[in-house]
């Protein structure tokens, strides 16, 4: 019985060090998973929260008189995901895509502040 106790304690240690080296390929896996079991309240907050965002940086841009490529660049993404939101993308698509638009409004932002 103690052997059996040891190998579970053995296991339950192997799982735990192997789960604590997730790789941003795995990390990404299960965001994808998490995504797609809840899709339609993902959707809502994503497109929400980027736009609102979008709208931000966009602002930003307008109000420093920056480069118009930068403008159509923000708008660009923006809109992009947005659009593959409502066409019901894959779900590893739109993750893929609202984290790009996440990442350049905020820089778009950081930019223009």
């Amino acid at each position: 019985m103690s052997t059996t106790k040891q190998l579970h304690t053995v296991s339950r240690n192997a799982t735990h060090h192997v789960s604590s080296q997730k790789g941003i390929d795995t990390w990404f896996d299960e965001q994808a998973v998490k995504f797609e079991n809840a899709r339609f309240f993902w959707m809502a907050v994503y497109i929400t929260a980027q736009s609102c965002l979008g709208s931000v940086a966009c602002g930003f841009i307008l109000q420093n008189n920056a480069n118009v490529l930068m403008l159509c660049t923000c708008a660009a993404v923006t809109m992009a995901s947005n659009a593959v939101f409502i066409a019901l993308g894959s779900p590893k698509l739109c993750l893929t895509i609202v984290y790009l638009s996440f990442i350049l409004n905020t820089i778009f932002i950081l930019i223009n502040i």
